[in-house]
């Protein structure tokens, strides 16, 4: 127990007289190194690099180092050069899917919409399958036995959306 409060004593008594106190971890450390500064392109590089892109995603190696040394640029530069474009790309592709999704959407809110005036989807649910044996004479379909073809009616305040076609004799 007195030991204890002698260390004690000492490192107080220590830290006071001036012995150098350790820093937070990261005061130690050498200095990190310096980013490189960004790489800025010619128009002449991108519209080749952009050109390139179009045709092919992804570049070989040989490929990316005839382009590279074609553009007075380093391997590294055209390989992330290439892996920002497609990054780029997918983006955009996202983008323009989420875009139709909503467009289809709202013309699919609009179609359900009674306000729309329109036709809705709510006329579609009273259309009958056509088949043929509900149009052939004597068929038990809607024209009886011997009976003329009739098509089937969709229920009253619904539109049809078009006429079934007429069965026709077959050679």
């Amino acid at each position: 127990m007195i030991a204890l409060s002698l260390l004690i004593l000492l490192g107080c008594a220590g830290g006071l007289l001036g012995t150098r106190r350790i820093g937070h971890p990261y005061q130690n450390r050498t200095p990190p190194k310096r980013k490189k500064p960004r790489t800025s392109f010619t128009r002449s590089q991108i519209s080749q690099l952009e050109e390139k892109f179009n045709k092919h995603r992804y570049l070989s190696s040989v490929d990316r180092a005839a382009l590279a040394k074609s553009l007075k640029m380093t391997d590294a530069q055209v390989k992330t050069w290439f892996q920002n474009r497609r990054t780029k790309w997918r983006r955009h592709m996202m983008e323009e899917r989420e875009a139709q999704r909503q467009m289809a959407t709202k013309m699919m809110q609009s179609m359900m919409d009674d306000r729309d005036g329109g036709v809705r989807l709510g006329a579609l649910q009273g259309l009958q399958a056509w088949s043929p044996a509900a149009m052939s004479p004597g068929g038990g379909g809607p024209g009886g036995v011997g009976g003329s073809p009739v098509a089937p009616q969709p229920p009253p305040g619904h539109f049809a959306l078009s006429q079934p076609p007429v069965a026709s004799p077959m050679c």
